[in-house]
């Protein structure tokens, strides 16, 4: 299976991109991983959170592998656990899934259209998070899910 993580923004803080390298890395050994940043829409006046969800879903979509199967992350996603998503990527990668997108909004999230066109909306937390640390949490919370698919000692 190949995996694109596609996510608004860059990370700027150097301990988030040092730990979304090392999840990278380590994600690779099992497949296939690309790491796509579309830019933030930067808009001077207030009141356009519409527009700019528009302006970063056109841009996410353009970087969408066709066909894969489409994971947005959102605060109103379903949460689920580790061992969850463990078992999902098994299911999905059984039913021939080849290409599979997890997709991260900007700072006003993601443009309801495209949630919409979702194939699943998963919620990392609760809690508010930065960009970089949900990029972070996502690359480990893959990570993870690879070494319990293959039962290896990672997980605890």
């Amino acid at each position: 299976m190949r995996l694109t993580v596609i996510s608004v923004g860059k990370n700027a803080e150097t301990f988030v991109r040092d730990a979304c390298d090392v999840y990278a890395a380590r994600i690779r050994r099992y497949g296939v991983l690309n790491l796509t940043v579309v830019p933030e829409e930067r808009v001077a006046a207030q009141g356009k959170k519409e527009f700019i969800l528009r302006q970063e879903g056109r841009r996410i979509r353009d970087k969408i592998p066709n066909p894969a199967l489409q994971v947005v992350l959102d605060e109103k996603g379903k949460k689920i656990s580790s061992l969850d998503l463990a078992r999902l990527l098994e299911k999905w990668s059984a039913a021939g899934v080849r290409d599979l997108a997890f997709i991260l909004g900007g700072a006003y999230g993601l443009d309801e259209p495209l949630k919409d066109e979702a194939d699943f909306c998963l919620s990392l937390s609760a809690m508010t998070l930065t960009h970089g640390m949900a990029r972070m949490f996502l690359l480990e919370q893959i990570y993870r899910a690879f070494t319990l698919m293959r039962k290896e000692p990672y997980h605890k």
